[in-house]
């Protein structure tokens, strides 16, 4: 049994048969934005299979296409952008992040429990950030909000660990964040 398991990437087509993984998943979004401290939010990622035993076809592997969205949520700013108003007024921002992330997905399936997976693509990330200025009205206070668009790179490794034949756990690591979720592969 445990040269089979740690045979199964030397047998291409050893692994679960799917058509879709979904993956629901909580996250860890990072700085990288000039408003932002750390935030956490949830997800939603479909991944379908478009390549089952290969690209390379002397190993167990497959590739998927993924699409998703992410909501990050931010409630304290970046002391480099925001230290004047947080430092001299004390006042904080807040901010959302949405992502739409498609990606391409290669699984690398080692045992019948562990694979690992690259993926690598581009996200549409909609973010919207409101925040409080000192001003002349009644109050002493004005608020205000920004938003942005912008395609950014993205790129995860992580591991995927299968408590039966499909559902397991996903962990992501990458930019812009660290995720995770179940994986239920369907």
């Amino acid at each position: 049994l445990v040269e089979e398991a740690a045979a199964q990437i030397k047998r291409p087509g050893a692994h679960p048969s799917y058509s879709v993984e979904l993956e629901p998943h909580g996250l860890l979004q990072w700085g990288g934005k000039p408003w932002s401290d750390e935030g956490f939010g949830l997800g939603m990622r479909v991944t379908i299979p478009f390549f089952d035993n290969g690209p390379i076809t002397k190993i167990n592997n497959n590739m998927g296409i993924g699409f998703g969205l992410d909501v990050a949520f931010f409630d304290d700013c970046d002391d480099r952008w925001w230290h004047h108003w947080d430092y001299h007024y004390g006042r904080e921002c807040n901010a959302q992040d949405w992502m739409f992330p498609v990606v391409m997905q290669w699984n690398f399936f080692f045992t019948p429990v562990i694979s690992v997976a690259g993926e690598a693509g581009i996200g549409i990330s909609h973010e919207h950030m409101s925040w409080e200025y000192p001003c002349a009205s009644p109050s002493g206070w004005c608020e205000a909000d920004d938003s942005d668009t912008d395609i950014d790179p993205l790129f995860w490794g992580g591991g995927r660990f299968l408590f039966g034949d499909t559902v397991g756990l996903l962990v992501r690591i990458g930019t812009p964040y660290i995720s995770v979720g179940a994986s239920i592969l369907i």
